[in-house]
């Protein structure tokens, strides 16, 4: 009897330090959890500052044209005036052509705002139309670089996720592109887009001829910090990568002979609401 009680003690004894043990274990796990999601907001802040700051650069060279028309036509009311030629004509065609100039530069800065404006939920939008979005944004961009685009653009493709963030996740797209080319100093810079659905996603696809990417690169291309330029902040592909997963979504890149191939997957609404269930 006295040594099934002490048997009993000792087995409570056990239990109870195992129980200590797994209650550390479990400390340190929730720990490090909590640090890594702070590592990783911390991550996501940065990328998001580096991002505003491409942004604001582009929005600059948007504005250049626009304020320069606007300058032009400052000056003409100077010279018109001088020669007597203001009349009611001269005053609608001033006003309706500095219009057309500040409406442009307006339309910049309310698509900034809206690119950074976090969506609250998940809905469904149009593939086509947020590439489209952010196209108009960086075509400036893509022109002074001398980079043609392509897009094989075929009607709506509706998509379930974030709208605004898959819109800059394909300005990470973009910008990465144009990097490559000025990176690798080709003449001809081809930037094709191409929008393709699958059973479960829709995918697009920017495939460009920059010379493609080193073997050796591509398991960390989407690492943080990861870059091969100088100025780089490698948070780019990074977030893009975030985004992605946020909305159940993948990011993939692939060397194609003579470039290289981003391609993006959102779930389709179907395939989405399937997976709520």
């Amino acid at each position: 009897m006295k040594g099934l009680v002490e048997s009993q003690i000792g087995y409570r004894d056990l239990a109870e330090k195992y129980e200590a043990i797994n209650r550390r274990l479990e400390e340190r796990l929730q720990h490090e959890i909590a640090k890594n999601k702070e590592k990783d907001l911390l991550l996501i802040q940065q990328a998001r500052l580096a991002a505003m700051g491409e942004m604001i650069t582009t929005i600059g060279q948007q504005w250049r044209r626009p304020l320069k028309n606007l300058s032009h036509l400052i000056q003409d009311v100077k010279e018109a005036d001088e020669f007597g030629e203001i009349d009611g004509q001269f005053i609608d065609r001033f006003t309706r052509e500095s219009m057309m100039q500040i409406n442009l530069m307006s339309r910049a800065i309310n698509d900034f705002r809206k690119f950074y404006k976090p969506d609250q939920e998940k809905c469904t939008f149009s593939v086509g139309d947020a590439i489209e979005d952010a196209l108009f944004i960086f075509s400036q961009t893509l022109k002074d670089h001398g980079i043609e685009v392509g897009f094989e653009y075929r009607g709506q493709q509706p998509a379930f996720g974030f709208p605004n963030e898959f819109s800059q996740a394909v300005l990470h797209i973009l910008t990465n592109a144009r990097d490559a080319f000025v990176e690798s100093g080709s003449s001809s810079r081809i930037l094709t887009i191409k929008i393709v659905e699958t059973e479960q996603f829709i995918t697009a696809e920017f495939t460009n001829n920059a010379g493609g990417i080193e073997p050796s690169l591509m398991k960390t291309i989407f690492a943080p910090y990861f870059t091969t330029k100088p100025h780089g902040t490698g948070l780019g592909l990074y977030m893009t990568k975030k985004i992605m997963e946020n909305m159940n979504g993948i990011v993939t890149v692939e060397n194609t002979g003579n470039g290289a191939r981003f391609t993006l997957f959102v779930p389709k609404v179907s395939a989405a609401v399937k997976t709520d269930f």
